[in-house]
């Protein structure tokens, strides 16, 4: 594992946060997220293609609601993107209670993406730091 380190967003109803894990290879991620996948009882998961995930679930009483799981050589900065789109995507509905009228559009997005942008640049600051960038 090249790093484990968990984002908290303050900027929320209640604490939320999103783990993320970076493996020492796409190999180790699949594993991982296999390994994830069957803990959750989704034993028929196939992550063969798989260079990035987000996982997303809701625990009570655990800010962690999302796990993002990325590895080297796909780190760069789309995929980071794309995985901590999906973390925003379920920091919103978790943030909206899942309500249909709370819907993300052109205008009613503004905390989304500023968590979208929170997630990518702390994540950003920790690849960085621990020289993975």
């Amino acid at each position: 594992m090249l790093a484990d380190f968990t984002i908290h967003i303050h900027e929320a109803r209640k604490p939320l946060a999103v783990q993320v894990k970076i493996h020492d290879s796409t190999a180790a991620l699949r594993m991982a997220a296999k390994k994830h996948a069957i803990a959750w009882d989704d034993k028929d998961a196939d992550f063969s293609d798989t260079c990035g995930i987000c996982h997303c679930f809701h625990m009570q009483g655990d800010p962690v609601v999302a796990l993002v799981r990325l590895a080297p050589p796909h780190i760069g900065a789309g995929v980071v993107a794309h995985e901590m789109a999906h973390a925003a995507v379920h920091l919103w509905e978790v943030q909206h209670k899942w309500e249909t009228k709370h819907r993300i559009t052109n205008g009613k997005d503004e905390w989304f993406c500023w968590v979208l942008g929170e997630l990518v640049r702390q994540t950003t600051i920790q690849l960085i730091e621990r020289k993975i960038y």
